[in-house]
């Protein structure tokens, strides 16, 4: 071994030696043993993972992809109270079975404008309870102000992609968040029924109420999706047969995360079922651990021939970066509009920015 040379340890850890080392007879011994037993801890603790273990070509999944164990994603819960009351089943009505609506998001210019107009959809459904799950280390606090002020039950999380999956050429968005939902339902609640609704998404309110019997996994089209313009369940006397999806990838279930919903008392069933971190397979992996007949199957939508949610997408806005003005009259409100920019990320307040200003009236 030459100078300067180290160990890796599976937890970052760096055993360095600072000149040439020889090992011989039982030290030499001893040094086998203490790496053989290293290399099996490596192998065997689900929770390290470097970007060692990537394929060179990034365009490819990551080894194990299909494993629903590929991590052990860190949850951060973001509401203080929780603790005390889980902040779970807070609207009871026997009657009414609870939705919870599952919502990844991520920072980026348009989130506050889509989270705001995804939560006024929502307080107008009864029985609901939204499940936020953000792509970060930890709560945005802007996002916590959102949800308090809308007064929708909820509750909110945080879990971020794990690194290795952020450098492949199409990155799995979302999969830590639905996965850290699944788990956070498993721990809390009993029963009702699970529907995974993005932030940009549009939905008709008719559509809470079509999933809200739903008895073990409900399928139905969504709109604005691929080459056809939908992707729908095709329904035969009732049952679904198959799939109309211009993206068809081998998929058992060719169908969109918001072309379904799944009775809860199936993710205690199934306690192993996930999302895997491949894009694109991410809906058919999961169903293919809960969908043991497909029979089970209950075509919603008037057999799958109505829309009633659509894959709309805002146009990305890039942030801004702005100068502040030079010039402001004192105690104005342009340094907390600023500051609230930044906080939404729409835009970045920096001295290397594009110089801005205020028009002030002429009789001020």
């Amino acid at each position: 071994m030459t100078t300067g040379s180290m160990l890796s340890g599976s937890q970052g850890c760096l055993v360095g030696f600072s000149k040439p080392t020889v090992f011989t007879g039982a030290s030499a011994m001893f040094l086998l043993v203490y790496l053989a037993l290293w290399k099996y801890h490596d192998s065997t603790n689900p929770l390290l993972a470097s970007a060692s273990s990537l394929p060179g070509d990034e365009s490819r999944p990551l080894p194990g992809a299909h494993s629903p164990h590929d991590f052990l994603e860190r949850i951060m819960s973001c509401d203080p109270d929780e603790p005390k009351k889980e902040n779970v089943l807070l609207q009871k009505n026997e009657s009414m079975p609870i939705i919870y609506f599952v919502t990844p998001t991520y920072a980026r210019s348009v989130q506050m404008a889509e989270l705001t107009r995804l939560g006024q959809t929502l307080s107008s459904v009864p029985a609901l309870h939204w499940i936020l799950v953000e792509d970060a280390s930890k709560c945005n606090p802007i996002v916590g102000q959102l949800l308090r002020r809308l007064g929708i039950p909820f509750t909110h999380l945080a879990s971020e992609m794990p690194a290795a999956y952020k450098k492949l050429k199409i990155p799995p968005r979302g999969v830590s968040n639905r996965r850290a939902a699944l788990k956070w339902i498993r721990r809390n609640v009993k029963q009702g029924v699970l529907y995974f609704g993005d932030d940009d998404n549009s939905y008709d309110l008719r559509l809470f109420e079509e999933i809200r019997d739903t008895r073990n996994i409900s399928m139905f089209p969504v709109g604005l999706i691929g080459d056809y313009a939908v992707s729908a369940p095709v329904v035969h006397d009732g049952k679904v047969v198959g799939f109309y999806d211009s993206w068809p990838a081998g998929r058992r279930f060719a169908v969109d995360m918001a072309g379904f919903a799944v009775n809860i008392k199936l993710l205690h069933q199934f306690p192993n079922a996930t999302f895997i971190y491949e894009a694109g397979f991410e809906e058919d992996s999961f169903l293919q651990e809960i969908v043991t007949d497909a029979d089970f199957i209950e075509a919603k939508a008037a057999n799958c021939t109505e829309i009633l949610v659509w894959h709309t997408r805002t146009v990305q806005v890039p942030a801004a970066i702005l100068q502040p003005p030079t010039q402001t009259l004192t105690e104005t409100s342009i340094s907390a509009l600023l500051r609230r920019l930044d906080d939404m990320q729409l835009a970045t307040i920096s001295s290397k920015g594009k110089p801005s200003s205020v028009h002030y009236l002429t009789n001020v």
